[in-house]
């Protein structure tokens, strides 16, 4: 489906938010299609096109004589995870990491005052959280659930880009790589890292936002052996530690004297 009018790019837009800010929580009725064309104000007809649209790539489904149902916070793909099936976890979390780097770019580009308002309280709601987002372990539950995330990837304004991020954690949920994901950071680091990442795209500066992202990236989901040891994702010399370590002491120190 084309959404190409600017009432209908915008209704599209008012649902997702609900959607991925969990206004509307995964599970839960949204509210009928009258209502709702009461609420944007547009027509029923543009309505019920968005709502198509989100059906189509599994955030919503219509149940006939029950109503339409929020069954995903973001795009998901059954190919998508089909295709992921045949690569190793090490490679799907080196292609996560890469997505996750280019949203934070392109967020910083295009977000609008909207999408910023949005992650500063999202980043405020998830302090003291250390799922950034990561399988529990021992759990059945997921916590790739970061609405700091999801946000993320809707300031950036690239459909392909969240619908992808949306399959590679779909992927990341399932059984075979259960027990070998795990969090080492701590929820203050957590909350560093989400700080200097939020600042960055608050200041359109895609270049910190980049080396933000990249250093959050690093100890968000890592790779765990049989011993609970942590399989480096990258490499490095301890000369590119050390500029990696400079960089990022140079960007505390800078948000530090804002």
């Amino acid at each position: 489906m084309t959404m190409g009018s600017e009432r209908a790019r915008s209704t599209l837009a008012y649902l997702r938010r609900h959607i991925s800010t969990g206004a509307w929580p995964v599970g839960s009725r949204i509210p009928i299609e009258p209502e709702l064309a009461e609420q944007i104000g547009v027509g029923r007809s543009t309505v019920r096109e968005a709502v198509r649209s989100l059906a189509s790539i599994g955030m919503l489904e219509t149940l006939p004589g029950r109503g339409t149902f929020v069954r995903s916070s973001a795009p998901t793909s059954t190919l998508l995870n089909e295709f992921l099936n045949d690569f190793t976890l090490e490679e799907i979390l080196s292609y996560r990491r890469a997505l996750e780097i280019e949203a934070a770019q392109q967020a910083a580009l295009h977000r609008s005052d909207e999408d910023l308002v949005a992650l500063e309280r999202a980043a405020l709601e998830e302090k003291g959280c250390t799922r950034c987002p990561v399988l529990l372990n021992g759990s059945e539950s997921s916590a790739f659930d970061s609405t700091f995330h999801r946000l993320l990837f809707d300031a950036a304004k690239n459909r392909l880009l969240a619908s992808l991020y949306a399959g590679t954690n779909d992927q990341l949920r399932t059984p075979a790589h259960r027990g070998r994901l795990a969090n080492v950071a701590t929820a203050s680091e957590m909350e560093r890292d989400h700080a200097r990442v939020l600042d960055a795209i608050r200041r359109r500066d895609f270049i910190d936002a980049v080396h933000s992202m990249a250093d959050h990236v690093d100890h968000d989901v890592v790779i765990v052996n049989d011993r609970q040891e942590v399989v480096p994702a990258l490499v490095r010399t301890p000369e590119q530690q050390q500029r990696i370590n400079t960089a990022r002491e140079a960007d505390e120190l800078r948000a530090a004297t804002r």
